[in-house]
């Protein structure tokens, strides 16, 4: 495995460096109570979680979800708390020199299968009531 690359499950995976959006897939397995930041306290549910983002920065889109995928680290992004209960399952990422992640967040906000689970979490630099979402299945 290069530097470039990362496995997700069992698969070798080459990130761009560009900038763009993602969106990170997770499953979580158990019940787990998790303290967020400045947003409090929370219980999180087996099912899967989905995380949109933005990587305009440094590094772009391999960087950032480089970062989103390491356990032990600093928190400093919302995700970083919520990152030790989640198994990355799928990524998603768009180059678009457009930023996406508050257009996708309301195609999943529209999805009647997905739903809110921490209001404001990942979405505090815009107006959507959030970019984590829940749903029983991918």
């Amino acid at each position: 495995m290069t530097s470039d690359q990362f496995q997700l499950n069992k698969i070798m995976i080459d990130l761009p460096s560009q900038p763009g959006t993602y969106c990170l897939v997770f499953s979580c397995s158990t019940t787990s109570t998790v303290t967020i930041g400045k947003l409090g306290t929370y219980q999180i549910n087996p099912s899967y979680y989905c995380y949109i983002g933005s990587a305009f920065g440094r590094g772009g889109l391999k960087s950032r979800i480089n970062r989103h995928l390491r356990v032990n680290k600093r928190h400093h992004w919302h995700l970083d708390y919520l990152r030790p209960y989640l198994n990355p399952v799928e990524i998603y990422y768009s180059t678009d020199t457009i930023k996406l992640e508050c257009q996708w967040a309301e195609l999943l906000l529209k999805d009647e299968q997905s739903s809110i689970p921490i209001k404001q979490f990942g979405s505090s630099d815009c107006n959507c009531p959030a970019h984590l979402f829940y749903s029983n299945r991918i």
